[in-house]
């Protein structure tokens, strides 16, 4: 999860209000909460529109289903399904040890495991890291975020905020995006989406929370 800010995730969340309705801005349930414990999302998209018309044998467009499992003994276990289309992506699990946890802040945990990752843009291999805020696991991103409803903010080389409220991904500074960036606006500390869907355009989501030093994008959500 290594500062990935996993912009699918997000898509697919507004997205996929047009299948489940909502409230003008979805609810923040975030709560403090200890390390330990299961951490899941799950993702439903289908290849039918109408709510009405789905039923157990309906075809996914998207199925995501993913749980970390964080345990007292500093040992992990960790979970995942993707189905694209039906056709099965991923279906596997792995575990390990939890090698360290820190407090990187008042807000965020950082929590290093013996799994290795590549990264693509420099091929060099390192432990994988994993964020947590209150009762959430994802991804952590350092940085200065402006006051205001909107802003200018580039996290990276391909992803960014505009002072028009839209919510760029791009290569590079000379961004050439299309109409179809999604729209955000800032209320308090959240990141609120609006749904791409026109029928749902005065919807919005949460897709990420402004923590101390930084940007917090939740992934999963621990189980009650």
């Amino acid at each position: 999860m290594k500062n990935k800010f996993n912009v699918l995730m997000i898509l697919l969340a507004i997205i996929i209000i047009s299948l489940t309705g909502c409230s003008k801005y979805e609810k923040d349930e975030s709560y403090t909460t200890d390390i330990y414990g299961s951490y899941k999302k799950n993702i439903e998209a289908f290849v039918s529109d109408d709510a009405n018309q789905i039923t157990e044998d309906t075809k996914y467009s998207y199925y995501l289903s993913e749980k970390y499992e964080l345990n007292a003994d500093d040992t992990y276990l960790y979970t995942v399904k993707e189905i694209i289309y039906n056709d099965t992506t991923k279906d596997n699990f792995d575990d390990g040890k939890i090698l360290s946890i820190e407090e990187i802040s008042s807000d965020i945990t950082q929590i290093i495991i013996d799994r290795e990752i590549t990264e693509w843009a420099t091929g060099e291999t390192s432990n994988d890291i994993i964020y947590k805020y209150k009762n959430m696991l994802g991804d952590f991103y350092e940085t200065e975020v402006p006051k205001g409803k909107t802003f200018e903010l580039h996290l990276n080389d391909y992803a960014w905020f505009d002072e028009e409220g839209q919510y760029h991904l791009c290569n590079g500074d000379n961004c050439e995006c299309d109409t179809s960036s999604p729209k955000y606006i800032r209320k308090d500390n959240i990141i609120y989406f609006q749904s791409m869907d026109e029928e749902h355009k005065n919807c919005y989501t949460i897709g990420m929370y402004i923590v101390n030093n930084g940007i917090f994008f939740p992934e999963l959500y621990k189980e009650n």
